[in-house]
């Protein structure tokens, strides 16, 4: 089954939550980066792989603390509990498709000839993030498999789980051979990216309280200044303005999926006022919070 949504769902950790049958950890996504609000894909982790390919438009990509920008025909491989997050580059259409999938899919068994040579290579030592570009000889084959495995997960006809398991060991075993021809750096998560995470999952749990710069460094045993720069680092944001826009985004999932008052949306947000919860919501979504509920309504 293809999936299609505009927001992405974490657990009480931060952890994006998953939605798929658990006898086969597998999701295959296909969407337009701006279906969902404020043209973004908020930044989230998950322990299993993912595979992104960009279908038409260009969206840039924040991997832990670096930026990349892909265009249409143009994919990547993001890796295991990497920090990531995907925008818009300009309000034309930016459709993709994606897989996340459990590794075990592939290396079957711990301790497997597949775990050992194809999937714990990828895990310890594979870059957080590697592009891949149809244009290239040696990527090619790579879109070829993805394409094939989108096509068994659409039809899901009789023995489709097996043709998706041979495509997603196919391209593992290119990224495998390409980082390791390239001699591509280690990748080992650093103290800021563990220290990131631990805020964003605070702040996660802690959206309908009173949050202050100095709650949210407390959280990660550090001082605000450190915060500041961590989150400046990372997200492009000072940590309240990150602070302000989840908030947001909460109330407008409030917004479309209950009948609650704006003002108690308002309130339990953690805003002081109707008028400025209002103010603020128009700055992030673009419209009321009035106007936001009926045009999401009337989508229904």
């Amino acid at each position: 089954m293809i999936q299609s949504k505009n927001n992405i769902k974490t657990d009480s950790k931060g952890k994006e939550l998953k939605e798929y049958n658990q006898l086969f950890n597998f999701i295959a996504n296909e969407a337009d980066v701006h279906q969902y609000l404020t043209d973004c894909i908020s930044p989230h982790w998950h322990k299993e792989l993912e595979i992104f390919i960009l279908l038409e438009g260009h969206v840039k990509i924040g991997i832990e603390d670096q930026r990349y920008t892909l265009s249409s025909g143009e994919g990547c491989f993001i890796n295991s509990n990497i920090l990531h997050s995907f925008s818009c580059e300009n309000s034309k259409p930016c459709l993709f498709r994606s897989f996340i999938f459990d590794s075990n899919i592939v290396g079957g068994t711990p301790g497997s000839i597949f775990d050992i040579s194809y999937v714990r290579p990828i895990l310890k030592n594979a870059p957080a993030f590697y592009p891949f570009y149809k244009t290239t000889q040696d990527d090619s084959p790579f879109f070829s498999l993805f394409h094939q495995a989108f096509y068994a997960c659409k039809k899901e006809y009789c023995g489709y789980e097996l043709d998706i398991r041979y495509a997603l060991s196919k391209m593992l075993f290119l990224i495998c051979r390409k980082f390791s021809a390239q001699k591509t750096s280690l990748h080992f998560s650093d103290t800021q990216e563990k220290r990131i995470k631990q805020m964003l999952t605070w702040i996660d749990t802690h959206l309908r309280e009173p949050i202050s710069v100095f709650d949210i460094a407390e959280s990660a045993n550090i001082c605000t200044r450190e915060c500041q720069r961590i989150f400046k680092r990372y997200l492009h944001y000072s940590p309240m303005s990150y602070v302000k826009k989840k908030r947001i985004l909460y109330a407008a999932d409030q917004l479309s999926k209950t009948d609650l008052p704006i003002t108690d949306i308002a309130m339990e947000c953690g805003f002081a006022s109707p008028s400025h919860f209002s103010k603020q919501f128009h700055e992030i979504i673009g419209s009321t919070p009035r106007d936001y509920r009926n045009t999401v309504r009337t989508k229904e």
